[in-house]
């Protein structure tokens, strides 16, 4: 897969000249922005939890319609600047756990995500079926009927 940079650039509205000042201010703190983007390139769990934060925050009317590859450029941005702090202040910094552990926060709160899309499906498809279609509806105590 090529990587376009200018499109990358154009999506996040970010100068070159930025990403020399970025990699000139790791070089300061003896961070490779290389060594950088290959541990930001390997966080499998980190592009999880970033994906479903969007698709959430979609869900919720936060983030709207064309505008999800913004908001992973930036978040993403974020964790490769993350990544470099982390870098320059504790270089023996263990990623492969913290990427298993983010892995593991990312399917649990998937599982979560998914029971809460499914309860309110489940409620739209009941009021379709008895508002929209007149079947009748059962309560513990009477049986209703909206037609």
């Amino acid at each position: 897969m090529k990587i376009n940079l200018e499109e990358i650039w154009k999506t996040l509205g970010w100068p070159v000249g930025l990403t020399v000042v970025f990699a000139a201010i790791l070089g300061l703190f003896g961070v490779s922005l290389d060594t950088v983007l290959a541990i930001a390139g390997s966080m499998i769990g980190a592009q999880l939890l970033i994906s479903l934060l969007i698709d959430v925050l979609k869900w919720a009317g936060v983030v709207n319609d064309g505008t999800a590859g913004k908001w992973s450029a930036v978040l993403n941005l974020v964790g490769i600047v993350g990544i470099a702090v982390a870098l320059g202040l504790y270089p023996n910094f263990d990623f492969p756990a913290l990427d298993a552990s983010l892995v593991v926060i990312a399917q649990f709160a998937s599982l979560i995500f998914g029971f809460i899309v499914q309860l309110a499906g489940t409620k739209r498809v009941h009021q379709f079926m008895v508002r929209g279609l007149g079947i009748t509806a059962f309560s513990g105590s009477t049986q209703l009927r909206y037609a």
